[in-house]
């Protein structure tokens, strides 16, 4: 009997050692980049940066940068989230009728706002899938009246080569708000100092191309035309619980998260947060 228990309990240990072995091996392949990268605990900036925007197509888009936002709330910054489009052109996940969609999306956002702690959400009125036959300027000029009202130092959104997996309507977005910054850079009353997109190491892109349907269809093939490269990670494994709660606010779009987070609702936060437990961000203009 006890020969049993010892044989019993070498062979659990056996299986918790291995266990650990594949996470670790799973982070370090995540992690893997061509060339090192600093993890930080917060975002690195300098204290006196305590007010930002976000900027992005869609809602649901903010939940690429999640961790950070709900890190940004725990250490009192202002932030403010402004969206040029109303989502109305996707799924609806078979939950309210195609005419519902905008309103319901609207209200999802909100949800994931509160959890998130963004002090205001704007939803602009431009067109969800065909943002490209929006004259730029139009664009540009509703931004900067919300850049000149909320006075953000920062400013949080999509590359202007992928748009972070490929949609055309973040790489517009991304674009609009990189020219924005350049074409402003030298006005003494534009606040913005610096401008960052949420990115991905070469270990998770590869991983990206693998599991992820809406990944593997959209990411550019060509070398050189992929995302730009990090400067930089986020430890966010404390703030996945409040990453996930977002997550599952926007109920019409889980068909979304299903293919970029896969088995976010079959894992317990904690623990998929650990797995997945950095967000990284490149820097795209500095003032």
């Amino acid at each position: 009997m006890r020969l049993l228990m010892k044989i019993a309990i070498f062979s659990l240990l056996l299986v918790v050692v291995l266990l650990l072995g594949l996470v670790l091996l799973f982070r370090y392949q995540l992690q893997n980049h061509r060339q090192p990268l600093p993890i930080h605990r917060v975002f690195p900036v300098a204290d006196s940066v305590r007010n930002a925007m976000i900027i992005f197509a869609h809602p649901d888009d903010e939940i690429a940068v999640a961790g950070v936002l709900a890190q940004m709330k725990q250490s009192g910054w202002r932030v403010a989230g402004i969206y040029l489009t109303a989502g109305e052109a996707g799924k609806t996940g078979g939950l309210v009728p195609a005419s519902q969609l905008a309103a319901t999306r609207k209200e999802e956002l909100q949800a994931a706002a509160k959890i998130l702690g963004l002090q205001s959400v704007e939803v602009l009125d431009f067109p969800d899938g065909k943002l490209q036959v929006v004259p730029p300027d139009t664009v540009k000029k509703v931004l900067l009246e919300a850049i000149e009202r909320h006075c953000p130092q920062l400013i949080i959104s999509f590359d202007d080569r992928v748009g972070l997996y490929g949609h055309p309507d973040h790489v517009y977005t991304g674009r609009i708000v990189l020219e924005l910054c350049q074409q402003y850079a030298d006005t003494a009353h534009f606040p913005v100092q610096q401008l960052y997109c949420p990115t991905l190491t070469d270990g998770m892109i590869a991983l990206a191309r693998r599991i992820s349907q809406t990944f593997r269809k959209n990411y550019p093939k060509e070398v050189g035309r992929g995302l730009p490269p990090p400067n930089f990670g986020v430890c966010i494994s404390p703030q996945g619980k409040d990453k996930w709660r977002a997550i599952r606010a926007h109920r019409t779009q889980k068909h979304v998260f299903d293919d970029v987070f896969p088995l976010h609702d079959r894992i317990s936060p904690q623990l998929y947060f650990q797995l997945f437990a950095e967000e990284y961000y490149a820097l795209l203009w500095k003032r």
